[in-house]
């Protein structure tokens, strides 16, 4: 972690709220008279600099939040963060950015090329065994089965370009069908998009073509052969750079987390991981393992 790849996300995340803050200015509705001043005190970090250091947690290497706040970002960077609260009251400001955080995601998300790969990963919010008594995501979590096991919990679907970049993102309970939900997020998008058998149907198959987009899977054992082009299956065969992108997510960002207190916290920790690989994805492409392999002229 240095200096300045602090400085480059900051600067980053400034120039969004800025113009965000700029076009919210006249959009929003006059205060009454008697509700000018708010009651408690007021927040000390402007929402760039919390959106920083929550982004910049999920881009280093600590696992746990408070002792990367206490034990670190108080103690060596108080300088560049002259004004830092204390731990509880970082953890009670910081949904105010969450908003914020999701629309810079969909903002600076990846270029359409036309290539696509669409896959899904759970988010378990809890250990299987401790879903009865689960408290925290009461009502909003549910019980869902991967090709690995059961869990209980979320799901994270998400959609990159085939140089691995982020172009679209889904979050929904446990129990959703990927089929179910790729088609919002997909529905935006002109080109060829390639998924697991999960995104199977015919029915999802000619609503996406019509909008201009062409989903391709692998087919069951019992399904006719579907005929696709030489570079049709290439890119089908290269869908594993999703898989990295997905274990990329669970291992460096860390958004396998069972021990949330509060929702809203919950998702703007995710939401800080995933800006964090929108301003720093992999470096991947689809396309160039394919040259490599005298696939494309």
């Amino acid at each position: 972690m240095d200096m300045n790849q602090l400085t480059r996300i900051f600067c980053d995340i400034d120039d969004f709220c800025k113009e965000f803050d700029h076009y919210m200015q006249n959009k929003l509705l006059p205060s009454p008279e008697g509700n000018r001043h708010r009651r408690g005190p007021a927040c000390s970090l402007s929402d760039s600099e919390i959106m920083t250091i929550l982004v910049f947690f999920q881009s280093s290497s600590w696992r746990n939040f408070k002792h990367f706040y206490m034990g670190f970002l108080c103690v060596y960077w108080p300088n560049e963060f002259p004004n830092l609260p204390s731990y509880n009251r970082f953890i009670e400001i910081m949904n105010r950015v969450t908003f914020h955080l999701v629309l810079f995601a969909q903002l600076r998300s990846g270029k359409r090329t036309g290539i696509y790969y669409i896959d899904s990963t759970c988010l378990p919010v809890c250990h299987l065994k401790r879903s009865r008594r689960h408290k925290t995501f009461d009502e909003i979590a549910q019980y869902g089965r991967t090709s690995v096991a059961w869990f209980f919990g979320l799901k994270l679907h998400i959609v990159i370009n085939d140089r691995g970049e982020l172009i679209a993102f889904k979050i929904t309970s446990g129990k959703m069908h990927d089929a179910k939900a790729s088609e919002p997020i997909l529905a935006f998008l002109k080109g060829t998009a390639f998924g697991d058998k999960g995104y199977l149907g015919k029915a999802l198959f000619s609503r996406l073509l019509e909008k201009g987009l062409k989903l391709i899977t692998r087919t069951r054992k019992n399904m006719k052969p579907v005929h696709y082009s030489a570079i049709e299956k290439q890119l089908l065969n290269q869908r594993g750079i999703i898989e990295t992108v997905i274990n990329h997510f669970k291992h460096h960002y860390h958004i396998w987390h069972t021990r949330h207190r509060s929702v809203i916290n919950a998702m703007t920790h995710l939401m800080a991981g995933i800006v964090a690989y929108v301003i720093e994805p992999l470096r991947l492409s689809a396309i160039k393992l394919l040259s490599s392999n005298n696939c494309l002229v």
